[in-house]
C-alpha cells in the first residue's frame, strides 16, 4: 500500500468514526422527538444492509459462501443487534460521550480474553493500559453523589462485552474471505431480529416531530455511510490504520455531546476520558506491531 493510500484511508476511517458519533448524537435527538432505540436500530440496520448490498452488486462481488459460514454470520448478526441496542439504549440514561467511552473499552476486553484463553501472555504495557483505562473510566463516570444512572452504565457495558464477542468470532469467521457478504448477512440478521422483536412488542414508534424525523434520517444515514466508508478505508490503508483512526469516535462524541446536546463533562471527567482513549490507543498500537496483525474494525 502506498503512503498516499494509507493517509487517505486513515482520513476516511477518521471520518467514519465521526459518522458513528453523529449517529449516536442524532439518536438521542430522535428519542426526544418520540421514537425509541429499537425502532432506530431496526431502521439503521435495514439502511446499512441495503447500502452494503448495493456496493456488493455494483462491484460484482460474490454472495456465495459455505453454509456453515453463512449461518455463523447470521448468528453473529444477532449478537450485533444485542450490543447495538445496548449502546443506543444507554444514551437514554447517560451522556452520549460516556456511553461511547464505555463501549470503546472493547479492545482492552479483547486483549483480556487472549490472556485468559492462553493465546497470549499479558505484557507490562497491556496490563498497565488496562489498569489506566479502568481507572480513567472511574474518573469519567464520576460516581460521587450517586447521580450516575447505573442502568445506562450497565447497558453500555453490555454493548462493550457484546462487541468484544463479535470481534473474537468475526476474526475467526472472516479470515482471508471477503468481509462484504459476511457484513451483509450480519446486518440482515440484525434487521430481521430487531423487526421481529419490535412487532412482537408492538414497539415500533416513529418520531412525532419534524426535528425527530430529521434526527432519525440523519442518524441512520450517517451510520450506513460510515459502514461503507470503513470498507473503503480498509481497502486503502489496511485494517490496523483504519482501526486506529476510528478512535476519533469518542472524541467526536464528547464534542457533539457538548455542542449539540449540551452534555458538558467536568474537567476531571475529561481527564479520565483522555486516560481511557490513550490506553486503548496504546494497546492497538502494540497489536499493530505483531506479525500478521489484522486489526479490529468492527462496529
Amino acid at each position: 500500500m502506498s503512503r498516499s493510500n494509507i493517509l487517505l484511508g486513515s482520513v476516511l476511517a477518521g471520518a467514519a468514526g465521526i459518522g458513528f458519533a453523529a449517529n449516536s448524537t442524532a439518536a438521542k435527538l430522535a428519542y426526544e422527538g418520540g421514537t425509541n432505540p429499537l425502532t432506530f436500530l431496526t431502521l439503521r440496520s435495514a439502511l446499512a444492509a441495503l447500502l452494503v448490498l448495493s456496493i456488493i452488486l455494483i462491484t460484482r462481488r460474490s454472495l456465495q459462501m459455505p453454509l456453515r459460514r453463512r449461518l455463523a454470520a447470521f448468528a453473529i448478526g444477532a449478537i450485533l443487534a444485542l450490543y447495538s441496542y445496548g449502546l443506543l439504549a444507554a444514551i437514554q440514561f447517560i451522556p452520549v460521550a460516556l456511553a461511547v467511552l464505555i463501549f470503546y473499552t472493547f479492545p482492552l476486553l479483547t486483549s483480556a480474553y487472549t490472556w485468559m484463553s492462553g493465546r497470549e501472555r499479558p505484557t507490562l504495557l497491556s496490563v498497565t493500559a488496562l489498569l489506566v483505562a479502568f481507572g480513567g473510566l472511574a474518573l469519567a463516570l464520576d460516581f460521587r453523589g450517586g447521580q450516575l444512572n447505573l442502568e445506562g452504565v450497565a447497558l453500555a457495558a453490555m454493548a462493550a462485552l457484546g462487541i468484544t464477542i463479535v470481534v473474537i468470532l468475526n476474526n475467526r469467521l472472516v479470515g482471508t474471505a471477503d468481509s462484504h457478504p459476511i457484513t451483509l448477512h450480519m446486518m440482515l440478521s440484525a434487521t430481521c431480529l430487531c423487526a421481529l422483536i419490535t412487532l412482537m412488542r408492538g414497539d415500533f414508534v416513529l418520531p412525532q416531530t419534524a426535528a425527530g424525523w430529521t434526527s432519525l434520517a440523519v442518524g441512520t444515514s450517517f451510520y450506513a455511510l460510515a459502514i461503507v466508508t470503513v470498507f473503503i478505508a480498509m481497502s486503502l490503508a489496511g485494517a490496523v490504520p483504519t482501526a486506529l483512526s476510528m478512535n476519533l469516535e469518542p472524541l467526536a462524541s464528547m464534542t457533539f455531546g457538548f455542542l449539540i446536546l449540551g452534555q458538558a463533562l467536568s474537567g476531571l471527567q475529561l481527564f479520565g476520558a483522555g486516560l481511557v482513549i490513550a490506553a486503548v490507543l496504546s494497546v492497538r498500537l502494540a497489536e499493530s506491531r505483531k506479525p500478521g496483525s489484522k486489526g479490529v474494525v468492527t462496529r
